[in-house]
């Protein structure tokens, strides 16, 4: 398996994405959305244990990776019909979608959009529920917070209490990416926006894990969050943290297999 790497414009985003099996021409596709402070690579560690059935594409959402734009702020269904827009250029129907964290807010946003596109909703310790994190991104993106933060030296240390240990380089990256995505507040929430109850409009299977040991998503709020959605299992892996498809990737496939739709079998 030899990752290859390539661009497409997504909602004005030039978005860096792997494609982690180029080999297998004909299989299903898998789209992986990544968290916060992550890229294409976070689900390196998948890619290699899903079997040949599946394609994934892993997608670097706007100012991570290498996804580049002179856009300073990204909206939920803008950024999901541009997501829609680029698969159906490369004649990509019905697909998987897994996603973790922040990259969940937009995976259920397709799903809403585009049900009749969407094999398999899953979704990893889901943002955009808990009310914590929103309230980080709204006090980021509040008057004066909106002006101090277009200068590193303020959301610097911020960034460095929040992800602890980063490299230099990953951190002036993070820094970018809270910026922009606290100017996108509440665009990017259907929390803050009361508008989380249209997530029920989805009757597809969702797929909702979360690890035991998560600290940023309490497994105790899982039930809150299947509420939102019609059909939706809940699966705790025992051990895991907020990463699990990092940490317990042969758990995640076995759960996305055992859920698979009979009629994508």
């Amino acid at each position: 398996m030899i990752p290859a790497t390539f661009y497409c414009d997504v909602d004005g985003f030039e978005t860096e994405i792997t494609d982690f099996h180029p080999e297998r021409k004909d299989a299903q596709f898998i789209i992986c959305l990544h968290g916060f402070g992550g890229s294409s690579q976070t689900f390196r560690r998948l890619a290699p244990v899903m079997p040949e059935p599946f394609r994934m594409w892993s997608i670097s959402l706007p100012w991570h990776g290498n996804t580049q734009s002179e856009k300073t702020s990204m909206q939920l269904e803008s950024y999901t019909h541009g997501l829609a827009k680029m698969l159906e250029e490369k004649e990509i129907g019905h697909v998987f979608i897994i996603a973790h964290s922040f990259g969940a807010r937009i995976a259920a946003m397709f799903a809403l959009l585009y049900p009749y596109r969407t094999n398999q909703l899953c979704i990893i310790a889901p943002g955009g529920y808990y009310p914590p994190e929103d309230f980080m991104f709204r006090f980021l993106g509040s008057f004066p917070m909106r002006r101090l933060i277009r200068k590193d030296i303020f959301l610097r240390p911020f960034v460095s209490f929040l992800i602890p240990g980063l490299p230099d380089e990953k951190r002036e990256q993070t820094t970018r990416a809270l910026r922009h995505i606290s100017w996108s507040f509440p665009k990017i929430s259907l929390k803050a926006r009361g508008e989380l109850n249209r997530l029920r409009g989805y009757t597809g299977k969702t797929l909702l894990i979360l690890g035991e040991k998560d600290r940023l998503l309490r497994a105790s709020y899982a039930p809150k969050i299947a509420r939102y959605y019609t059909d939706c299992a809940v699966e705790i892996i025992k051990g895991a943290g907020h990463l699990p498809m990092v940490t317990h990737p042969k758990q995640i496939r076995d759960l996305v297999l055992k859920y698979r739709p009979e009629s994508s079998s």
